[in-house]
């Protein structure tokens, strides 16, 4: 799972990093919390809408990615020549 620190978290949605350390209980997160510890990626989403911002349900992470062009191989760019052939 994908996460983000709670001082980014604070910097993007325009609050200070204590505001959201006490809002965390709400969201459903009981550990301990500092402005440079980590949350997933699922507390932030409820911390964004709490502040009214407009989030989708599901964000892919790096292993949905990565299985989605494992699925589909073609789907990826071919990769580039280091020379352009003359």
């Amino acid at each position: 799972m994908k996460k983000i620190r709670i001082n980014e978290l604070a910097r993007e949605l325009e609050v200070k990093a204590h505001e959201i350390l006490e809002r965390l209980p709400e969201v459903g997160v009981t550990e301990k919390k500092t402005h440079s510890s980590s949350i997933d990626e699922d507390a932030a989403i409820r911390l964004r809408r709490l502040y009214g911002h407009d989030v989708p349900d599901y964000v892919p992470d790096e292993s949905d990615i990565a299985e989605a062009e494992q699925r589909n191989p073609r789907r990826r760019s071919p990769p580039r020549a280091l020379h352009p052939a003359q």
